[in-house]
């Protein structure tokens, strides 16, 4: 065993905090893959983590490597999370999701999972074909448009409120309140928001849940249901914020990242056009690429070891999944994009116990999009600089302006 990974100038190199990786990381990335797998960052009380092995370990052990852990609201970073996440989506004593361990994990997932089963999500495809190609006939009207206003944001609310059944009039508010969670990840050049911000969509979500009795068919009457389960109220509306990000947000940025690719890369969108078969391997190979997760938080629960490394219990790890994807030991040629390769074991939806719910309705959410796009145009092409997101755990855009010329 050696001591704690070190990198010459680490700070500098790796500053998960920095604006300036928010637009590339990749290469950043290589280099600590390369020579420190495992670093420490005490100013950040905080070991990066990149390796594809290393990270498939971690999110496959939740015993030695916690959620509950890791992702509590106290992590040392840039002051805590006073409000943020800590707040809206989880807070001490009330559990959610992303943050519990097994067999309380089990609890919550089991309240929603037949919502997001195979079988459920081929239901769905007809509607989410639907409003795919609404969105798409939008930014051909548009023209010169933003595909993120236009496509990537709307798409997946349409689809969540479906599940939800959530009526039209309240679509714009629900995109709203994904911005409100969204905000709370986005840790660079952070300013406090009032603590008022966002209780309106607790309301909604109180008023829903109290009106079904759990025994009908959509998500809301799911997670009604969930209540019988040992889950509190308070928790009961935390996982109801949770589902935005996770339901909108993540995949509205995969979106994003998709045409990103596309624009910089015309061999791999004349690709697409001529060859839609394609379109379906493409989608996992641009969750590959670059993943709308970028990293979450796991916590050492015991003394352990990776890639050599030493780490004592009781320290908080960063588990870089856009790393890991990007890690040559398990990608060949892992900075080009292939969109035939076909690789399913990306961690861009993480692994083990926590792997991602809504894995089957992204994807044909993402596919649908891409078919829908492409077969509503001749040629998609870049009208201007883009809007990054600016959070440690999501990446995507929030501004993307394109040139869509109609077929």
């Amino acid at each position: 065993m050696s001591t704690p990974g070190q990198l010459s100038g680490a700070p500098a190199v790796f500053d998960p905090f920095d604006p300036a990786l928010i637009e590339d990381p990749y290469p950043v990335f290589a280099r600590l893959r390369e020579e420190a797998p495992v670093l420490h960052l005490p100013d950040y009380g905080v070991w990066a983590v990149t390796r594809y092995a290393d990270v498939l370990r971690i999110v496959r052990d939740p015993v030695s490597f916690s959620s509950k852990v890791g992702m509590s609201p106290e992590f040392a970073a840039r002051g805590g999370a006073s409000t943020g996440v800590g707040y809206r989506i989880g807070a001490p004593k009330v559990r959610v999701l992303i943050a519990t361990d097994p067999p309380e994990h089990q609890v919550f997932r089991h309240a929603v999972a037949a919502a997001f089963t195979p079988a459920s999500v081929r239901s769905l495809a007809d509607k989410v074909r639907e409003f795919a190609r609404q969105r798409a006939d939008a930014l051909v009207r548009a023209g010169t448009g933003d595909f993120f206003g236009l496509v990537a944001e709307p798409l997946p609310v349409l689809v969540l409120a479906e599940l939800l059944g959530v009526p039209e009039e309240m679509h714009d508010e629900f995109r709203h309140w994904s911005r409100v969670i969204t905000g709370d990840l986005d840790q660079v050049g952070r300013t406090e928001e009032p603590l008022g911000r966002g209780l309106g969509m607790f309301r909604y979500f109180s008023q829903q849940l109290r009106r079904r009795r759990g025994d009908g068919r959509t998500l809301f009457d799911s997670i009604a249901r969930a209540g019988r389960s040992g889950i509190s109220s308070q928790e009961v509306l935390a996982f109801c914020a949770f589902l935005l990000v996770a339901g909108i947000e993540t995949t509205t940025n995969l979106l994003t990242n998709a045409m990103a690719v596309l624009l910089s890369e015309p061999e791999v969108q004349h690709l697409l056009r001529e060859r839609p078969e394609l379109i379906d391997t493409a989608v996992d190979e641009a969750i590959r690429y670059d993943t709308s997760v970028q990293a979450l938080w796991r916590g050492t629960t015991v003394e352990t070891e990776l890639s050599g490394v030493r780490i004592p219990a009781g320290q908080r790890i960063l588990v870089v999944f856009g790393a890991a994807n990007r890690d040559g030991a398990k990608f060949p040629e892992p900075d080009r994009f292939l969109p035939g390769r076909g690789a399913t074991d990306h961690v861009g939806f993480g692994a083990g116990p926590h792997f991602c719910l809504g894995a089957h309705l992204a994807r044909l959410e993402i596919a649908e999009a891409l078919r829908a796009v492409l077969g509503a145009t001749r040629w998609i092409e870049q009208a201007g600089p883009g809007k990054r997101t600016r959070s440690v755990v999501l990446r995507g855009f929030l501004e993307q302006p394109v040139r869509a010329e109609p077929r």
